[in-house]
């Protein structure tokens, strides 16, 4: 906001010394314009670097969460797919079950796959395989179970189906919880006042004098996800958009208002809150500690108009 109340001065001062043979005291100082109708003046507003520790859910962190999805995935997705589509996990019943039981056959042919998943089983969800194993959760321990886990899952379908049925049960719970991101207090001062006056108002036919957030998102996470931005407590509440796996996109123009940018410059402190809907995962790939940056700027078209 400095920068464009900069701007603001420097033109100011450019039209004093254009002349100094004007008379400035014959100037009508109520209503200066900088720039036309074709002007667009862009200020930076925040940058917002998402940390892989952010992204959770009450289960764990997305680190956890995607280390224990690779685990009750099969290795090679069905089809030769490159990613898993959440919409289907959710919804198609046939997915899912095509994705655990490629699961259950590759236990069938690697005691690697088949020690690994023994050893989630033990560790998360051990009451769940105690009746297969024909186990006493009083006097079972980590050895007995895995060895009774991987001796008895070629001939035991309860053990694979209960194997399948874990599995599932991760997989369609899979998701994480809103982002959140403190701005604290946007001192615009007397900044507010000289755009929200320059802004045409809502339902204004082919608008001149407006104002939007803009912006880019990048991002390194195995994952396609859609945000929904909100400003709290303001209300204001961006386009929804996607983030591509290692891509940077430009976010949706969003127009706000005078009583938008009002709201945002009152609110005692300003929270980004992010809703996050997971689309696809493409899995088996290495987690950036530092995988999101959000730029957002306000961009004003039309000129500025100063009361001096």
């Amino acid at each position: 906001m400095k920068n464009l109340l900069s701007l603001c001065l420097l033109g100011m001062f450019a039209v004093s010394c254009i002349d100094k043979s004007y008379d400035l005291t014959d100037i009508d100082t109520d209503r200066i314009a900088i720039g036309d109708e074709t002007s667009r003046f862009t200020v930076p507003l925040v940058t917002v670097t998402v940390l892989l520790d952010d992204i959770h859910d009450a289960k764990g962190s997305l680190q956890e969460m995607l280390a224990e999805a690779d685990t009750w995935l099969p290795s090679r997705l069905p089809g030769g797919a490159e990613y898993v589509d959440f919409a289907r996990l959710y919804t198609d019943d046939a997915y899912l079950a095509e994705l655990t039981g490629a699961l259950v056959d590759e236990m069938g042919r690697s005691t690697d796959r088949l020690n690994e998943v023994a050893d989630l089983a033990w560790k998360s969800y051990r009451k769940d395989f105690l009746a297969p194993l024909g186990l006493n959760e009083a006097t079972v321990d980590k050895a007995r179970f895995t060895e009774a886990f991987v001796a008895l899952f070629a001939t035991s379908e309860q053990l694979r189906r209960q194997t399948e049925a874990s599995a599932r049960k991760y997989l369609q719970l899979l998701e994480v919880s809103d982002l959140s991101y403190d701005l604290g207090k946007l001192d615009l001062g007397d900044v507010v006042d000289m755009l929200a006056d320059n802004l045409d108002p809502q339902g204004t036919v082919d608008p001149v004098n407006t104002l939007s957030i803009e912006g880019e998102v990048s991002s390194t996470l195995p994952l396609t996800m859609r945000l929904y931005p909100k400003f709290e407590p303001t209300g204001l509440t961006l386009e929804p958009f996607d983030i591509e796996v290692d891509a940077t996109c430009a976010l949706p123009s969003t127009r706000i208002y005078a009583e938008d940018l009002r709201a945002l410059a009152a609110a005692g402190g300003v929270t980004i809150a992010v809703p996050v809907e997971l689309q696809r995962y493409y899995p088996g790939r290495t987690l950036d500690p530092r995988p999101i940056a959000i730029r957002l700027s306000l961009l004003k078209t039309g000129s500025l108009k100063l009361d001096l």
